[in-house]
């Protein structure tokens, strides 16, 4: 058989403030490439190179996708949807739920993060349950070997342990302002510190407003960089308390350096973390208050993150999908 060709696509705007979507996205054309005899291109509108492609994956299902991939389908390419989505029949109108059922039902696989999630979106969206495929999240190879460096800690005028860290897009769906208002309710000493972009400015504000000096926004951080990975390292423990996760790279990342995570219950969380994590219910400021003591109580039983779930693992089976679909 000759090399497979992949073309990887997502939505225009999606790597002006990329999230964990699209660190997957990446991660996969890496380890791919290193890994298996199988080309992966990023697609190009102003130079696109679509000949010889036997595959079209399409990281969204971000309205208005539809056309390019109905385009790639009619070109011959069969046509893979990672949705990165976590929606139930209680919350499938609180997103464009028309357009979305037409892209998922284009596509000739589905590939998800996790069973949860499968399960879930075969259900709200009418799909059989053998279109999807499920390729785990993973994280690098690196973080299993945790470092010791400052560089974070200098940076930013932090103690070490003095901080919780969240590594997060600053929106409403990563929930820090109710996290915050845990903290203080919890009358912690420590910091927030929160490393990432402002995907919504208004609610930064509140978040910085209601945090004051007990917040610490630094901005983003270069991918697998030194200084990323010493912001986890130092940190007291990692907190996620979003309104829902697939499962979040970070709070992968954070549990393989063998750092305490507090994270959202609501999403495929528990499929990963199990008893690596400290789980919370998002909607509920109990919840997270009591989550926050318990994470820093002297000890937990919290196991780290497998080996299994490194990218250079997980990729095998996204290859093996890829093998399948083309021999159909």
């Amino acid at each position: 058989m000759s090399k497979p060709s992949i073309i990887f696509g997502v939505y225009p705007w999606a790597m002006v403030c990329p999230g964990g979507g699209e660190r997957q996205l990446l991660a996969y054309k890496r380890h791919l490439e290193a890994n298996h005899e199988i080309s992966v291109h990023l697609f190009d509108q102003w130079t696109p190179n679509i000949e010889g492609a036997g595959i079209f994956h399409f990281f969204s299902v971000m309205p208005g996708s539809f056309q390019l991939c109905e385009y790639m389908k009619n070109r011959g390419l069969k046509l893979v949807i990672s949705p990165n989505l976590w929606v139930t029949t209680d919350t499938m109108y609180d997103y464009p739920h028309d357009q979305i059922w037409p892209l998922m039902n284009l596509a000739d696989r589905i590939i998800v993060n996790s069973w949860q999630e499968a399960y879930s979106l075969a259900e709200v969206y009418g799909m059989p349950i053998d279109k999807f495929r499920v390729v785990y999240n993973g994280v690098e190879n690196g973080y299993f070997e945790p470092i010791v460096d400052s560089s974070f800690l200098d940076a930013f005028g932090l103690k070490k342990n003095g901080y919780l860290l969240n590594v997060a897009n600053i929106e409403p769906r990563k929930n820090q302002l109710k996290f915050i208002e845990s903290m203080l309710k919890a009358e912690t000493d420590l910091k927030l510190a929160i490393v990432g972009h402002v995907r919504d400015e208004s609610y930064a504000q509140k978040v910085f407003d209601v945090g004051g000096s007990k917040v610490v926004h630094v901005g983003a951080l270069e991918y697998g960089s030194t200084v990323l990975k010493s912001a986890f390292t130092n940190s007291r423990a990692f907190v996620m308390p979003s309104t829902l996760e697939t499962p979040s790279i970070a709070a992968l990342e954070a549990s393989a350096s063998r750092i305490p995570v507090l994270i959202t219950k609501e999403g495929s969380t528990t499929e990963y973390f199990d008893k690596s994590a400290i789980f919370v219910d998002p909607n509920s400021i109990e919840s997270m208050v009591h989550g926050i003591k318990n994470l820093l109580s002297e000890e937990h039983p919290l196991e780290p993150l497998s080996h299994r779930f490194s990218w250079s693992n997980v990729v095998n089976d996204l290859y093996e999908h890829y093998l399948e679909l083309l021999d159909e």
